[in-house]
């Protein structure tokens, strides 16, 4: 629409941590102003973790790198926002690797908007499995964080985001 586009933190990513944030301001009792910008702090603090230690770029870690980090961004965020101690942030930022990036067409909508719904329901749930617990968890999101950099290292180029694997070359275009 030629306005300014804030993308979290990509564009092939950018609904899922808009969507939650959605999601806690239209359904959570109490949701405040302050709460939104505590999300967005929260979400830009974890993103921050993974740029500066690992990517946030599909054609340098695969999807993960986008979708899944936006989807620990959210998922962090809103555990935060709902009362949840660092502990519990942390637990519920630390499930979201291993996506390879594979855009049909080449073109960043297909399976990209499709794992942004998807990603923004695992956010929910993993803030809410988190707030469950007392944050006590044998995966650190350092850890995570790691292993994505070295999963991203160590995965074919073809399935980071050149359209030459995966559903890319797998779906066929009429």
């Amino acid at each position: 629409a030629g306005g300014r586009v804030v993308t979290a933190p990509t564009n092939g990513a950018a609904g899922i941590v808009p969507a939650v944030l959605h999601y806690y301001r239209r359904f959570i009792p109490g949701a405040t102003d302050a709460g939104v910008v505590d999300f967005l702090l929260t979400a830009a603090a974890i993103g921050l973790l993974y740029k500066e230690n690992a990517s946030i770029s599909g054609a340098e870690v695969g999807c993960q790198g986008e979708v899944g980090v936006a989807c620990s961004m959210a998922a962090g965020a809103l555990c935060a926002v709902l009362g949840g101690t660092p502990e519990q942030v942390e637990n519920a930022a630390e499930h979201h690797l291993g996506l390879t990036c594979d855009p049909v067409g080449g073109l960043v909508q297909i399976p990209c908007i499709e794992r942004n719904a998807i990603a923004s329901v695992k956010a929910i749930n993993a803030a809410r499995m988190a707030l469950r617990g007392d944050g006590s968890h044998h995966v650190s999101l350092d850890k995570v964080i790691k292993t994505m950099r070295e999963t991203g290292a160590d995965m074919l180029t073809k399935y980071k985001e050149t359209a030459r694997g995966g559903l890319a070359v797998n779906i066929v275009e009429c």
